[in-house]
């Protein structure tokens, strides 16, 4: 069997949508987490505890290469007949977590590929912190314990630790190690995913990113995110300015400048520095979005003429901006004072740009709860509504 391809990286950082990419490829079977890892220390451990232990024989450097061949026979038989049935020849693993076992992992696959995968400090943050609005993942827990009064202090540290573990692994194995940027596969995804297949010894197929959100990929553990989409996208990077400076620790400053510097990232002020900017740009937005919304709302109603009641749409950022849209009657009518609705939608005026112009999804929007909904949970009825302001 031919050696297996590990994507390492941090939490969040887009290795659901790189496995989804490799996965798309002929050769290549990438399911989900798999924690391989994880498993080989715990086969290590029971195979140290019965048929190496056995081997009176053996020195304890034979036994423990007989512990890892066993290990691998384990793993191996299953994945070649997972192979068989997809009908390709290698095998590619994303499991996170993998990143805590990268020594055993060499150790049974010393030959093994690694795509190294990076992603902008502040943007995983930002979007460690949008997930833990509703649980923390297992191995963010010890970072929200060191910091329990600082959420982002937690969520950095964690990007800290796992990034510099990562560059100290790709340094030791450089010729087994792939270097890519989240960002670099979202804004230039043909020119960097070539040299990534390149590196892996497969050819560059011309219709894989076409395919990537096309066919069916394995179920698996992963961000759900990806699974909804249906091309890759861009729109989140960036997001991290959204995360206030002032709630990064003095200590890890640093520590993160000299990261990002090594990773060919600008520094953190150059990074926020186009903030302003871009408050400026939300606060013309809103003016041009309540036109483009009521054009919309204007041409659509005869299509949705069950959609009754007042609706309020509350843009929630630094623009404060309402739109209370009357519904009661055949004709929408348009409210300039701020009176009790019965459903509200509260929304960053650039999240609804961005669904105008097609580049966010608008029902993936709602399943991963960027939009507050009171007054109803009927998905039907909130469909209908999103129809109305954006076709």
């Amino acid at each position: 069997m031919c050696d297996p391809v590990f994507i390492i990286s941090c939490e969040r950082s887009g290795s659901t949508m790189l496995r989804y990419i490799v996965d798309s490829h002929s050769e290549i079977a990438c399911p989900g987490h798999l924690y391989i890892g994880q498993l080989c220390d715990s086969l290590n451990i029971l195979l140290t505890g019965t048929l190496a232990q056995n081997q009176k024989e053996l020195s304890e450097v034979n036994k423990k290469l007989l512990v890892i061949s066993e290990t691998k026979k384990i793993i191996e038989n299953v994945i070649a007949r997972y192979l068989i049935e997809k009908n390709k020849s290698t095998w590619c693993e994303k499991t996170p977590m993998n990143l805590e076992y990268l020594d055993l992992l060499n150790e049974h696959y010393p030959n093994a590929k690694y795509i190294c995968l990076y992603r902008h400090c502040m943007d995983v943050v930002h979007s460690s912190l949008n997930l833990s609005k509703y649980r923390f993942l297992p191995e963010h827990v010890p970072f929200v314990q060191r910091n329990p009064g600082n959420i982002i202090a937690a969520m950095t540290e964690n990007w800290l630790e796992k990034t510099e573990k990562l560059l100290k692994f790709e340094e030791s194995h450089p010729e087994q190690c792939f270097r890519v940027k989240y960002e670099s596969i979202v804004t230039k995804p043909e020119e960097t995913l070539a040299k990534l297949f390149e590196f892996l010894d497969v050819y560059w197929e011309e219709d894989l990113i076409d395919k990537v959100f096309r066919i069916d990929h394995d179920k698996g553990e992963g961000d759900g995110r990806a699974v909804l989409s249906k091309k890759i996208r861009k729109d989140s990077v960036g997001k991290g300015v959204e995360v206030p400076k002032t709630g990064i620790p003095e200590k890890f400053l640093p520590k993160i400048e000299k990261l990002l510097f090594e990773l060919d990232y600008g520094s953190l002020d150059s990074y926020y520095i186009n903030k302003e900017i871009q408050l400026e740009k939300i606060l013309v937005d809103s003016n041009l979005l309540k036109i483009r919304l009521e054009n919309a709302i204007k041409t659509n109603r005869a299509n949705f003429p069950l959609l009754k009641g007042i609706w309020k749409i509350i843009f929630t950022d630094e623009s404060n901006s309402i739109l209370t849209i009357d519904l009661s009657e055949k004709e929408a009518v348009f409210v300039n004072t701020n009176i009790q609705a019965d459903f509200t939608l509260s929304l960053p005026t650039t999240l609804l740009s961005d669904m105008f112009d097609g580049i966010r999804d608008g029902i993936e929007v709602f399943s991963q709860g960027e939009i507050q909904v009171e007054g109803t949970d009927d998905k039907d009825k909130l469909i209908s509504f999103g129809r109305l302001v954006l076709s």
